[in-house]
C-alpha cells in the first residue's frame, strides 16, 4: 500500500468519526450524513488516483450520487424553513 491508498482509508475513517461528532454536536442527522459523505468522496477520489478499476469509479459515482440527493434535500429543507420564517407574523414585543 502506498502513501495515497493510506491516506484514503485515513479519509473513510475520518468520516464516520465526524459524521458522528456532526450527529452529536448538531442534532440534524442529514448535515451529518452530509460531512460523513464529503469524507467518502474525497477518499473516493484520492482512491481514483491509485486505483483505477471500474469497481472503484463505480463506487465513487455512488457516493457523488448519494451526495447529490442528500446534498438537494438538505437545500429543500433549509429553503422551507426559510420560507415559513418569512410567512410568519412579525410581532414588536
Amino acid at each position: 500500500m502506498n502513501l495515497v491508498a493510506v491516506a484514503s482509508w485515513a479519509f473513510g475513517v475520518a468520516g464516520i468519526l465526524l459524521g458522528l461528532a456532526a450527529l452529536a454536536a448538531f442534532r440534524h442527522p442529514l448535515l451529518a450524513l452530509r460531512v460523513m459523505l464529503d469524507m467518502f468522496l474525497a477518499a473516493g477520489l484520492l482512491r481514483l488516483g491509485v486505483d483505477q478499476s471500474w469497481a472503484t469509479i463505480a463506487g465513487t459515482v455512488a457516493v457523488i450520487a448519494v451526495r447529490r440527493l442528500i446534498t438537494r434535500d438538505l437545500n429543500m429543507d433549509f429553503t422551507g424553513f426559510t420560507a415559513a420564517l418569512a410567512r410568519a407574523p412579525r410581532t414588536r414585543w
